[in-house]
């Protein structure tokens, strides 16, 4: 039996406190719910007063909402239009006004932004758990046969939408080809290291611990047993450009 623990089977109603911010989300099951790792996101990302943010894969609209009530200017996409559609609606739930895109990375914005956040999808998912959830759910997590084949896109298009000034706030996380990802950081961006982080895997990584323990063999991942659980390490960056 495959465990579905993470997502939602109807829909309900989050608070949050984050960098002293009261805000709600309305979590709904098409949709991926904001988890520790992207709160740990959300609770060390900086943006300022009047600095222009594109959040890119939005998801529920965490990170832009909150984006938007730390001052920014926001705007928002996500490829998945139920994606989006909630974003909206939490958006206007929270009294922000943020401009939305539906579409893949940046959308059909070609401008250039102060900040860029993106908590894209960056694990390797077993195919028990992506048949039991099905495709539109599969995208919201699956980062591919190497876990980070949206991140290492993103890191492509990215500089285009950046000036001299610009800064990315990305998680580099261990169960994926982490190595790869550091690689193509260094190789194209000024990179900070700006908060670290341990926690919890998945249940499907839990449910298929010796497939997974055959990756972190070869090195593809970096997963390790701490008392009862499987854990693995993020790494929140700061990136500018060269």
């Amino acid at each position: 039996m495959v465990r579905i623990l993470h997502f939602v089977k109807e829909p309900e109603v989050r608070k949050y406190n984050i960098q002293n911010i009261k805000f709600e989300l309305e979590i709904n099951e098409h949709v991926f719910p904001p988890s520790p790792h992207g709160l740990f996101f959300a609770g060390n990302m900086r943006v300022n007063e009047g600095e222009s943010v594109i959040d890119v894969g939005t998801g529920s609209g965490i990170l832009g909402i909150l984006a938007a009530k730390l001052g920014g200017r926001v705007s928002a996409t996500d490829a998945d239009r139920d994606a989006l559609n909630l974003a909206r609606k939490n958006a206007a739930r929270n009294n922000v006004s943020i401009d939305f895109q539906q579409g893949e990375y940046f959308a059909g914005f070609n401008g250039k932004f102060d900040v860029i956040t993106a908590n894209l999808p960056q694990e390797i998912v077993h195919e028990s758990y992506k048949e039991a959830i099905g495709e539109q759910l599969t995208r919201t997590i699956d980062g591919g046969p190497e876990g980070n084949k949206q991140v290492l896109h993103f890191l492509d298009l990215a500089k285009q939408h950046m000036h001299g000034k610009s800064r990315i706030y990305l998680i580099v996380y261990t169960l994926s080809n982490y190595t790869r990802t550091l690689r193509k950081i260094i190789e194209n961006y000024n990179a900070r290291l700006i908060a670290f982080n341990t926690g919890p895997t998945k249940e499907f990584v839990e449910d298929h611990i010796e497939w997974y323990k055959r990756l972190n063999e070869t090195g593809r991942i970096k997963i390790f047993r701490a008392g009862e659980r499987w854990m693995a390490h993020e790494y929140l960056f700061e990136l500018t450009m060269k």
